[in-house]
């Protein structure tokens, strides 16, 4: 862990820059795309909406102990919705690439959007995280937890699918294992369970990370150890 502050602040300075750019990007306002607020229906909008906020938060927070001359130190700020957040882009680094892998074959600026919303900035948060937070804070059940707002995601997504007319024009299901007219509500169950089966995976390997500390060249494991 790299417990400088001055890092840790130009790091996150670097990430919020290229996030902003990510979010404007989504949003359609630069030069040769259609403003508007389609972005809200896409997971990997607002995961890195989540991100950006947490991020801000986290930013803040350093400033301050900065401000107190505290150099040293790790992230103290929202430490359970990090993880959970950290998981939540995570897993839209590994859906965009390893089942949405179509979508890196866009044009103009949609290409840059698309490699900074599902390579670039789930990269940085989560070396962010392995960098910078504090170990022995995330508790047993952080990792069951953080499939809950990816779910609120899907229900949304569905109830609002149920209720759109026939005739809508915009996006309805905006990935494929959403699509109840292919799927139906079996088909897209299934993969609703295979991924948080992935989330919880992916957390509790992180999870146990979070349990390992190198100290003198020595990697101690503890699921009990706490920082005072």
């Amino acid at each position: 862990m790299i417990n400088n502050r001055i890092t840790q602040l130009v790091y996150r300075t670097i990430f919020l820059t290229i996030s902003l750019f990510g979010i404007i990007e989504s949003f359609g306002l630069f030069y040769g795309q259609t403003p508007g607020f389609g972005c809200f229906v896409y997971y990997t909008s607002l995961s890195n909406f989540l991100c950006f906020g947490v991020m801000m938060a986290v930013w803040i927070k350093t400033i301050k102990h900065i401000n107190k001359n505290e150099i040293r130190g790790n992230n103290d700020c929202l430490v359970h919705l990090k993880f959970s957040t950290t998981i939540i882009i995570l897993v839209t680094f590994v859906v965009y690439n390893f089942i949405l892998t179509d979508s890196m074959f866009g044009e103009g600026w949609n290409t840059l959007g698309n490699m900074i919303k599902h390579i670039i900035c789930p990269l940085l948060f989560v070396l962010d995280y392995i960098l910078f937070d504090a170990h022995y804070i995330v508790k047993w059940y952080d990792p069951l937890l953080c499939p809950v707002l990816p779910i609120i995601y899907v229900a949304s997504i569905l109830i609002r699918g149920a209720i759109l007319p026939n005739d809508y024009a915009g996006v309805v299901y905006p990935y494929f294992f959403l699509d109840v007219n292919k799927l139906g509500y079996s088909g897209v169950f299934i993969w609703v369970l295979i991924l948080v089966l992935v989330f919880v995976a992916i957390a509790f390997i992180l999870f146990f990370y979070d349990k390992i500390e190198i100290k003198e060249k020595k990697i101690s494991f503890s699921l009990k150890k706490k920082i005072n």
